[in-house]
């Protein structure tokens, strides 16, 4: 505005030229209260959904802690469970070689026996078979007899 420059009359300054700088004054200041307000109010409705992004952001936030501390929980509890099935599989399979271990001394033992049972079938059966042998040695067979002489 330094820069205006009015005509100078008997009176004063022009009053036309005044008016009208006056006018086109009070025209720019109303459309920059306009605009004033406008950025006003969009500045309030910014706020506003800051506001509302903010406690949304806060809410979020929280309910992440709570499912990172849910699914940790979860972790730990699984991990838990896992260690307790490893053992308990290691103490199963601990069982379950004793058991077969006894099962197989058993089998061993049976077979042993049966090894020495059949050793002494075997010598029984030598001997019976001797036996056998002679008899049938000392078995005499009868001569042949003359079939004619049965004819009449």
């Amino acid at each position: 505005m330094s820069d205006v420059k009015f005509d100078t009359m008997r009176n004063g300054y022009n009053r036309y030229q005044v008016d009208d700088k006056v006018a086109q004054l009070t025209n720019e200041v109303e459309t920059l209260q306009k605009k004033l307000d406008l950025y006003i109010s969009r500045l309030d409705e910014v706020e506003k959904q800051s506001a509302s992004y903010k406690e949304k952001y806060l809410t979020l936030a929280g309910e992440i802690r709570i499912k990172e501390k849910a699914a940790e929980d979860i972790a730990r509890i699984a991990l838990k469970e896992a260690n307790v099935i490893v053992q308990t599989a290691n103490e199963n399979a601990d069982v379950i070689v004793k058991e077969a271990l006894a099962s197989a001394r058993a089998i061993l033992i049976e077979v042993n026996k049966l090894g020495e049972e059949t050793g002494e079938i075997k010598q029984r059966m030598i001997k019976e078979l001797d036996k056998l042998d002679q008899a049938l040695s000392e078995f005499e067979v009868p001569h042949k007899i003359d079939l004619n002489l049965l004819e009449e």
